[in-house]
């Protein structure tokens, strides 16, 4: 199972942190269309013998240290890099940049002319210039000739996600839930108060309405359930804009032309539905300074009915409310994003083709064995690997079933693998990793994932420039602030903010993201 890994990129904050744009996303075909279904594991079929390159090749990549425990001293003395090593006929120098700044480690490394054959990257967007500069190398040929498992179980809505003017630039990770993000609900509170699941934006009022009421977690106090709890403007309130289809900084297309998806006149009605929320009690009221760690012991400690998160999360939000609120007897859920009034289009959340990306230089004096070392990252052995481990190290079979051990990832400095999981689901280890209930439970939410959500339709551009950047940022915040908290007129409150925005250089914004878009994505 992927473990959901977010990594902090300088240069993306500002869309990413602040417009609840994680990621890209692209319009692409879901996993069944693509010939790969979540629960498909990735046997190499008879007769697909790979090709093997002689002598072991060195390669050099750079990824971020992020939170993981890391091997110390030389790379491959750790058992985990040598067995990684060994499997993929290389020789791999594996270096772990800092998080905290990693792109700015990146453009400085570039600058000095230190290239590594391979880095991890986000997609095509991030401000590392790689791609602006012409450093990065078309991987077409080299996939058709080293790549069977590559072509095999990347679905072609992660390579379209990686794909300029007909050139392949990055190996990308297949996002297993396409639609970024999912509504959660606790399933036991809505049969307390005898309600079927929200469809409507006003059938999901009237559930908060219920849970404010009724004192859902039976502790004797009405007033301290959070019937919604987002953050401010962050992942946690994307299904609620995506009621409507939208989200602020995701490109959308209205009347010809590709604009930010906060000035669409629909998103007033996302603004609509969340003042309402507030003023009537249902939002809690400190959702604009609620940071990730509060907001989460809000959800733990059986407060919370409805929120928002990766669809991967149903489980650990599951797990953790269990451990911290044993009495509660709570059961989480994923529901489908319901369709906003008044909108008869696909609700849900921006679709992500793509989680990480690897990315080759044009200066790589082993493009081959960099393809080589990732198609087996893509074959099933290597997606076990990936994903439990070593056989001996973090996991042990008995009576031929595999019983993983997570512990032992810390212990055995092994966790860093996973930032080369590139395949996100392989049944074998999802099977070991989950019993049956908690297996039902995640692939419920991922099926709901695999049929909502729209797309950037600016996946793929390079990053604008600093002047058109700020043009997403506070005063959108302040605008829609004012009306949720402050119960302004909506209508001339936010038509006021169009206006100005326009004027402060969002015209030329919008006449960018539509050149590039007809130019470069448009059929």
């Amino acid at each position: 199972m992927k473990k959901n890994i977010h990594w902090t990129v300088v240069g993306l904050l500002v869309l990413m942190l602040i417009l609840s744009a994680c990621s890209s996303s692209n319009a692409g075909n879901n996993r069944e269309e693509a010939g790969a279904s979540p629960n498909a594991s990735a046997e190499a079929g008879p007769g697909e013998a790979e090709p093997t390159l002689e002598p072991p090749s060195p390669i050099k990549i750079y990824a971020p240290d992020t939170s993981y425990a890391l091997p110390s001293g030389k790379f491959l003395d750790n058992p985990t890099a040598k067995y990684l090593a060994e499997k993929t006929n290389t020789v791999p120098d594996v270096q772990f940049l800092p998080n905290t700044n990693y792109v700015e480690q990146l453009k400085l490394k570039f600058a000095a002319g230190d290239f590594p054959d391979a880095f991890l990257g986000f997609g095509l967007t991030q401000q590392d210039g790689a791609l602006e500069n012409g450093l990065l190398l078309p991987l077409n040929d080299l996939i058709d000739k080293y790549g069977p498992n590559l072509k095999k179980n990347i679905p072609q809505y992660a390579w379209d996600a990686v794909t300029l003017n007909g050139q392949i630039y990055g190996i990308p990770e297949p996002s297993i839930q396409p639609s970024a993000r999912e509504l959660f609900i606790r399933k036991d509170w809505l049969d307390k108060v005898q309600l079927g699941i929200p469809k409507t934006s006003d059938e999901l009022l009237n559930v908060l309405r219920a849970f404010r009421d009724q004192d859902v977690n039976g502790n004797g106090d009405p007033s301290d359930e959070i019937p919604l709890a987002t953050r401010a403007y962050a992942w946690s309130d994307e299904n609620i804009w995506g009621m409507w289809g939208l989200q602020p900084g995701v490109s959308t297309e209205y009347e010809g032309k590709i604009i930010p998806g906060m000035i669409h006149p629909r998103f007033k009605e996302a603004l609509r539905f969340l003042q309402t929320a507030y003023q009537e009690g249902l939002l809690d009221k400190e959702f604009l300074t609620s940071d990730l760690s509060k907001w989460r012991q809000k959800i733990y400690s059986d407060r919370a009915g409805v929120w928002g998160w990766t669809p991967e999360g149903v489980w650990s939000f599951q797990n953790e409310i269990d451990a911290t609120s044993p009495n509660a007897n709570a059961d989480v859920i994923g529901i489908p994003t319901p369709v906003g009034a008044g909108f008869d289009g696909t609700a849900g959340a921006q679709i992500l083709p793509t989680g990480k990306t690897y990315l080759v230089m044009k200066s790589s004096k082993h493009p081959e064995a960099v393809v080589q070392f990732f198609d087996w990252l893509l074959s099933n052995e290597g997606q076990i690997f990936s994903e439990i481990g070593i056989e001996g190290i973090n996991y042990k079979k008995e009576n031929g079933k595999i019983v993983y051990d997570p512990e032992s990832e810390k212990k055995e400095k092994s966790e860093w693998r996973l930032l080369f999981e590139m395949h996100g689901l392989n049944q074998t280890a999802f099977e070991a990793k989950y019993d049956e209930s908690q297996r039902a439970k995640l692939q419920a939410a991922y099926d709901i994932s695999s049929h909502e959500g729209f797309p950037n339709l600016t996946e793929g551009m390079p990053p604008i420039s600093s002047e058109f950047q700020v043009l997403y940022g506070t005063a959108y915040q302040e605008a829609a602030s004012k009306i949720i908290v402050d119960n302004a007129p909506l209508d001339a409150t936010w038509d006021a903010f169009v206006e100005s925005w326009r004027k402060q250089g969002g015209d030329k914004l919008i006449e960018q993201l539509t050149t590039w878009y007809y130019s470069n994505k448009k059929k």
